[in-house]
C-alpha cells in the first residue's frame, strides 16, 4: 500500500512540475521565441495546469485511501489503484493537449516569428566537456545476465518441473511455471532485453544533438551537460539495482528452488527506494540546470524545429543522424522515429511485456 501511495505522490508532483521542467522556450511541446518566454499567458497556463494537476492527484490519492480503508479484497485494490493511476494519466495528457492547442494558436495569433531574427547557435568544445558514462557502465549488468542464464542451463536438470513465478502482495506463491528451455530463462532474457535498451539509451544520450539558446548561451550549455550527466546516472542506478533485484529473485527461485523469496521483498523497496528517490533528485538537478530569461539582450531565437515534432511529442526528422532527443515536454529522452535504430530500441523494450504475455 506504501509503495502504491508513494507512486501515486511521485506521479502527481511529476506531473504537476512537467511544464516548468521543459526548457523555457519549450512550452506545452510548442517552440517560444526566446524574446517571449515570459509572456503573461503562458506562465498563466502553466500555472493554472499545475493546479489541476495537483487538484486532481489529490482526489485520486484521497480515493486510493478510501479503497484502502475498504472491505475490498487485495488483488482488487492492487487492479483499482493501478486504474486510477491511468485515468489520472489520461487526465493529464488531455489538459496538456489542450494547452499545447491553445499554445499554438496563441503563437501564430500574435505573430510572434515575424518579430525575430532566427540564428544558428552551436559550440563544437562541448563534446569534450561531456561526462555521460562510459558504455563499461552498461555492459556489466549484461554479462551478469549472460553468465545467469550459462549457469541456468549448466543446472538445468536440477531445476524442478515445475516453479514459482509469480508472488501476491503477502509474500505467498500464487502463480507457477513448468519447466522449458525457454521458461527457466524467461526472468533473464527479461532482464536481458531490459539491459540492452539501457545500454543504447545511454549510447544514444551521450550522442544526442545539442540545443543551445541565443540569450542564454552558456546557461544551455550547463543544461544540456547536467541532462546528459545525470541522466545516464539515474539509468545506470536503475539498471544495477534492477539487475540485483532480478538475479537474485531467479536464482533463489529456480536454481535454490526457495519458493517463499526470503530476500526479494527487501531488495524490490530499494528498488523502489532508488528508482523514484533517484527521479525525485533527477527533477531537482534539472530544474536547477534550466537557463533563465530574466533580461532579454536581443531580438534573436535559436532557430526552432517544431515542423519535425507531432503534438510535441513525436520527433521525426531524417535529416538528424541522433537517435535520441530531449523531449519537448517534461524530463527524458524520445526517439527520433526517422532514425531506423529507433524501431530496434522500441522493440526491445517491448519485448519484455511479450515474454510476460506468451511465456
Amino acid at each position: 500500500m506504501l509503495i502504491i501511495v508513494g507512486i501515486f505522490i511521485i506521479v502527481g508532483i511529476l506531473e504537476a512540475m512537467t511544464p516548468h521542467l521543459s526548457r523555457k522556450s519549450i512550452v506545452f511541446g510548442v517552440s517560444i521565441p526566446e524574446p517571449y518566454v515570459m509572456h503573461p499567458q503562458l506562465l498563466l497556463w502553466k500555472k493554472k495546469y499545475s493546479q489541476i494537476i495537483g487538484a486532481l492527484t489529490g482526489l485520486f490519492l484521497l480515493g486510493q485511501i478510501g479503497i484502502y480503508f475498504s472491505p475490498i479484497k487485495e488483488d482488487k485494490m492492487v487492479l483499482i489503484s493501478f486504474i486510477f493511476l491511468y485515468v489520472m494519466l489520461l487526465l493529464s495528457s488531455g489538459l496538456y493537449m489542450n494547452y499545447h492547442v491553445r499554445t499554438k494558436k496563441l503563437k501564430a495569433q500574435e505573430q510572434w516569428e515575424a518579430h525575430i531574427k532566427m540564428v544558428y547557435v552551436t559550440d563544437l568544445s562541448i563534446r569534450q566537456k561531456d561526462e555521460t558514462l562510459s558504455p563499461v557502465f552498461f555492459s556489466l549488468p549484461i554479462i551478469m545476465t549472460v553468465a545467469l542464464i550459462t549457469f541456468t542451463y549448466m543446472n538445468y536438470e536440477a531445476i524442478p518441473d515445475v516453479f514459482a513465478t509469480h508472488w501476491n502482495a503477502a509474500g505467498k506463491v500464487d502463480g507457477w511455471t513448468e519447466k522449458s528451455w525457454i521458461s527457466v530463462i524467461s526472468m533473464p532474457l527479461l532482464l536481458l532485453a531490459i539491459q540492452i535498451s539501457f545500454f543504447i539509451l545511454g549510447r544514444g544520450m551521450k550522442s544526442a544533438k545539442i540545443q543551445l539558446s541565443a540569450q542564454a548561451k552558456e546557461a544551455s550549455i550547463h543544461r544540456e551537460l547536467a541532462h546528459r550527466k545525470y541522466g545516464s546516472w539515474y539509468l545506470a542506478a536503475i539498471n544495477f539495482s534492477m539487475t540485483i533485484l532480478f538475479v537474485v529473485l531467479h536464482y533463489i527461485t529456480v536454481i535454490l528452488h526457495d519458493q517463499t523469496a526470503p530476500y526479494f521483498f527487501p531488495l524490490f523497496l530499494v528498488f523502489n527506494v532508488v528508482t523514484l528517490g533517484g527521479l525525485l533528485l533527477l527533477i531537482w538537478k534539472f530544474s536547477t540546470s534550466n537557463e533563465r530569461f530574466d533580461e532579454i539582450h536581443t531580438n534573436e531565437t535559436a532557430v526552432a524545429d517544431d515542423q519535425y515534432w507531432k503534438w510535441g511529442i513525436f520527433y521525426c526528422n531524417k535529416n538528424d543522424p541522433s537517435l535520441l532527443v530531449q523531449k519537448k515536454y517534461g524530463i527524458g529522452w524520445t526517439v527520433n522515429f526517422a532514425n531506423k535504430w529507433s524501431y530496434f530500441l522500441i522493440g526491445i523494450t517491448l519485448l519484455p511485456i511479450l515474454l510476460v504475455i506468451f511465456i
